[in-house]
């Protein structure tokens, strides 16, 4: 016998002749293939291999064809349909009835139509009399046809031995009905096998349909050996059956467990749209009221701008109603927004939110506000909104616009400077605040300084063009043997020898003459000081001197 688990969300809850299955959400059905894997749910005089499938399809569950050999409510499956409770698909020997669907659940009955073996009554001599409940007590009744009439009086005088003599057959035949019946009772009780039964709930009520003799006792029923459907019923749990076939022993024995049906979960948002997920899966929605499984549950329930809600409950299930209220707390806040001059364009987080003053929703967080207006200094800050929270931000006062400085030099890189600030080496661009005087400084090596104030006007573009003054020093350059090629920084100067004013910066000197090794010097005169060079060219391989 099989027993029976909890219900999962888009699943299929199969009942076959030999007890219940749970599968997954998609379920074929067909006949028996061998060497091939089968479907899941094998029926008698099917053709091999899929011929049906049952799936959810955007939480309808639906039947599609794989082959041309289903009924669908009687007409002939072509094409993809909605199931729906007490629809019934023909396959095979086998009828497949839908016996209930909700949005998470399919539940089948597979009745195979082939197998079946019913023993039939001895003979049409007596009805069995039973209460609705299928319980306790059997009483068997004559039927009407074998009820012997009484024949009707000739003649108001009739004599006493003609009635005597009715009389007589009249207790005669009763006594044949009587005798017939005894033996038709006594025959098939003495057939009767014991089913143990094993129920949950205990109280629940226990059903043979289609069986024409079955006894009930206290945790057991007595049944004719052969095949038999046993159902279980209570008010508020999902029927279970099972088939058993009824053997000559006393082995049998039956295990049915019923699972509860959904409860009501009504739940209160306080008016706040929002949707509810239970384990994770997403049932609905909220405000109302929601079908969830019995059983250990977590709920959880979210909304655009609030915080999830989130909650374990046990649901009693058995059709009962629950109350569930959800106090949504916000997550986001608002931010005010003010600025002299009014009018001035808002952004939030990049976002352009409108023009002061104005009053911006926002998730809780660090927001990062800026407030620009034509002709101003725009104005940018993080700021910390807590949920729930209306955050004043101003009134912002938007100053004058920056000045915008270009400096450039002759030579470039010099290092700049404005107001003790470096900006780096020329060409450099800066922004000076409006309204004062600034002074730009530029300074390269062998280079007097150069300076400049300029004053910044709101929004004015200011460029300016140093050519720094170079600062200079005597260099003579001499020696053997004269009348040398000289070149300084790779410039040529004509003959040796020869004296020069050059920038107090580094240089580099060379001296060459056909025959002879070159001569190669870097110096470095100081301002106000001579400063001279005096070289050898030594013959080709070998080394020159200089002093």
């Amino acid at each position: 016998m099989s027993d029976f688990v909890s219900v999962a969300y888009a699943q299929v809850r199969v009942h076959e002749p030999l007890g219940e299955r749970v599968l997954g959400e998609t379920v074929s059905i067909g006949g028996a293939e061998p060497e091939v894997r089968n479907p899941d749910v094998i029926v008698p005089g099917a053709a091999p291999g899929r011929c049906v499938v049952i799936e959810r399809r955007k939480s309808v569950w639906v039947v599609a064809p794989v082959t041309n050999t289903a009924r669908f409510n009687g007409r002939p499956l072509t094409d993809t349909c909605d199931l729906h409770r007490n629809d019934t698909l023909s396959l095979g020997d086998a009828q497949i009835v839908v016996r209930d669907v909700s949005r998470t659940l399919l539940r089948v009955d597979i009745h195979h139509l082939v197998g079946n073996a019913t023993i039939p009554p001895a003979a049409t001599l007596a009805t069995l009399a039973a209460d609705d409940s299928g319980d306790e007590d059997v009483e068997i009744h004559p039927l009407d046809a074998l009820r012997v009439p009484t024949p009707a009086s000739r003649t108001t005088d009739s004599s006493a031995v003609g009635a005597s003599s009715a009389t007589s057959r009249r207790r005669w035949l009763s006594l044949a009905a009587a005798a017939v019946l005894l033996a038709l009772v006594i025959l098939p009780a003495s057939m009767l096998r014991t089913v143990s039964l094993d129920v949950y709930p205990t109280d629940a009520r226990v059903l043979v349909p289609g069986t024409f003799v079955v006894l009930h006792e206290s945790g057991q029923l007595l049944l004719l050996p052969g095949k038999h459907l046993i159902r279980a019923e209570r008010d508020g749990y999902f029927a279970a059956q099972t088939g058993i076939e009824v053997r000559n022993d006393d082995t049998n024995s039956v295990r049915l467990r019923l699972e509860k049906l959904p409860g009501k979960l009504n739940v209160d948002t306080g008016g706040v749209a929002a949707t509810v997920s239970v384990d994770g899966v997403e049932i609905g929605h909220a405000p109302g009221v929601l079908s969830i499984p019995a059983g250990p549950r977590t709920v959880i329930v979210s909304a655009p701008r609030y915080v999830d809600y989130i909650t374990n409950l046990t649901v009693a299930g058995a059709g009962q109603r629950q109350d569930l209220r959800v106090n949504l707390q916000t997550s986001w806040g608002a931010l005010k927004v003010l600025s002299i001059p009014e009018g001035a364009h808002v952004s939030v987080d990049g976002v352009e939110s409108g023009s002061t003053p104005v009053t911006v929703p926002a998730p809780s967080g660090v927001r990062r506000v800026q407030i620009a207006a034509a002709g101003r200094k725009p104005w940018e800050s993080s700021v910390v909104l807590k949920a729930g929270e209306t955050l004043s931000v101003g009134p912002v006062t938007l100053g004058q616009p920056d000045a915008h400085l270009t400096v450039r030099s002759d030579p470039a890189g010099a290092d700049a400077t404005v107001a003790g600030t470096h900006l780096g080496r020329t060409p450099a661009e800066i922004d000076l605040p409006a309204g004062i005087a600034h002074q730009v400084v530029l300074s390269a090596p062998g280079y007097k300084n150069w300076v400049r104030a300029v004053f910044a006007d709101p929004g004015r573009k200011i460029s300016l063009v140093a050519r720094l003054e170079p600062v200079l020093a005597r260099v003579s350059v001499r020696g053997e043997p004269a009348g040398a090629e000289l070149v300084i920084d790779g410039i040529r100067r004509g003959k040796t020898p020869q004296s020069f004013d050059l920038p107090a910066t580094e240089h580099r000197i060379e001296v060459r003459k056909e025959g002879f090794q070159p001569f190669k010097s870097v110096v470095t005169p100081a301002a106000g000081l001579d400063h001279t060079v005096q070289y050898h060219l030594n013959p080709a391989g070998q080394t020159n001197t200089a002093r």
